[in-house]
């Protein structure tokens, strides 16, 4: 059975950001101390992860926006 923190390692190597939400919702309260700093870092690589794949879907919509307003002049 895999722990949380290999099933988040998992998910921040795919960088399947469903599950990692999942995942930090779902965080454990049991998790031993010495895994308390590696689930931290990992939290907040997450965190990096999905500021910039919002920034990215962000500048594509900004794109899509301009090449509307292209064609409709």
């Amino acid at each position: 059975m895999k722990t949380w923190l290999d099933k988040f390692k998992l998910a921040l190597i795919e960088e399947n950001v469903n599950i990692l939400e999942e995942l930090i919702s779902n965080f454990p309260n049991d998790i031993e101390k010495e895994k308390l700093s590696e689930a931290k870092a990992l939290i907040e690589e997450a965190i990096k992860l999905i500021s910039d794949k919002k920034d990215a879907v962000a500048m594509e919509i900004h794109k899509f926006k301009r090449a509307l307003e292209y064609t409709k002049a």
